[in-house]
């Protein structure tokens, strides 16, 4: 059986245009993967100093496998080109329906992760059954390829129903000046993820239709791949190293934008007389300062060392989730959700009693030290 896009036969794909297509698809794709791989893995983290930053978090290395399967299959066409598109070498239907079905789900799981939204894999399995109906209704004949189709094109209109509603919800809860530093990046990514692949289901049913031929359509299927995978990929990229970098955090999904009231005291030591600002923040993510191990830090009793991570949060966010799911920090409480603020309050008063149960200790050997070098003859010396 033949697809619709092979209807005219393997002679189309020996046209120079079609072959020139694929070179330019090839060299697009696979020097993406390459460019997106090695800006990640050269990534050094928020303070310069982490290497393999990206390593220890290989779920945003995803673009680049991506990338990397789409210019596979078209490597593939290119071989096949070269032995005459004669054979089983001349089935590009499967080449092609090959590298949606990794392609595709991989490029929903990556979007999805990437916000920390939720189903992802759910909706990567949903994108790949969609791929399956589509490589169905490509190579049987009719009435069946309109039965798969209808099958395909509807499961798909529920997923991206639903995974673009996701998405407008992380987006809009961007509403500080730090997040919507980062957000037209993501915006990019996101108008080729939705509207590019409503391209392609347009190009079956006008392929079937017999308005275009199958030269015009590989070569839109050509621009297609390149915009919904090295272009969506850079502009993720650049959203995914820039959240980093400013150390973002993003929490569960909420159904509606949820505000919390932060209180920073200018003094634990004089809360009850200390005068609190209160701050609005949205639970999307924040800019947080990483924990040093140092003790001397933990011990120490103003208010700024002791909520590291509430100082200096960019207008709008707040922190939330679990930490440890998120890189963990040592040091630093569990959660910042509805109970974090909680966690909070009792990490700073068991800092405060221990440090002044030590300065006490460290008084009272002083002074120790000191009545012995008075009664010794060492009057004046003092540690």
């Amino acid at each position: 059986m033949v697809s619709a896009l092979d209807q005219n036969g393997p002679q189309y794909l020996q046209n120079p245009i079609v072959i020139a297509a694929d070179w330019i698809g090839f060299i697009a794709l696979f020097g993406s993967s390459l460019a997106v791989a090695y800006k990640l893995v050269t990534f050094k983290g928020p303070d310069q100093d982490d290497v393999y930053f990206f390593g220890y978090r290989e779920e945003k290395m995803i673009s680049v496998f991506v990338n990397l399967f789409a210019a596979l299959a078209y490597w593939a066409k290119l071989a096949s080109h070269a032995n005459g598109d004669v054979g089983p070498a001349a089935s590009v239907t499967t080449y092609k329906y090959l590298d949606y079905l990794f392609t595709c789900p991989l490029l929903t799981i990556d979007l999805l992760w990437c916000l920390n939204l939720p189903y992802k894999f759910t909706f990567g399995a949903i994108v790949a059954v969609c791929i399956l109906c589509a490589f169905m209704a490509s190579v049987i004949p009719p009435p069946a390829r309109y039965m798969w189709f209808g099958m395909g094109i509807t499961v798909f209109s529920a997923a991206w129903f639903n995974i673009l509603k996701l998405v407008r919800m992380r987006l809009e809860q961007f509403v500080s000046k730090e997040a919507k530093k980062v957000r037209q990046s993501l915006k990019v990514a996101c108008m080729t993820y939705f509207f590019i692949w409503l391209g392609y289901p347009t190009l079956w049913v006008l392929g079937d239709a017999g308005v275009l031929d199958s030269v015009v359509s590989a070569l839109l299927h050509t621009f297609l791949d390149v915009f919904s995978k090295s272009i969506y990929g850079f502009a993720l990229l650049h959203f995914v190293m820039r959240t980093d970098k400013r150390e973002f955090i993003f929490v569960p999904l909420k159904p509606s934008v949820e505000k919390i009231v932060v209180e920073d005291d200018e003094s634990t030591s004089s809360r009850a007389e200390s005068t609190r600002a209160s701050k609005s923040k949205i639970m999307i993510g924040s800019r947080v300062k990483k924990l040093r191990s140092s003790a001397t830090d933990e011990l120490r009793p103003s208010a700024t060392n002791m909520n590291p991570w509430l100082n200096g949060l960019p207008n709008g966010l707040s922190m939330g989730g679990s930490m440890g799911s998120m890189g963990g920090m040592p040091g630093m409480p569990g959660g910042m959700g509805d109970h974090g603020l909680e966690d909070v309050e009792m990490h700073n008063q068991s800092a405060q009693q221990q440090y002044l149960a030590t300065q006490e200790e460290i008084n009272q050997v002083n002074k120790q030290l000191q009545d012995l070098l008075m009664r010794t003859g060492g009057a004046g010396r003092s540690i």
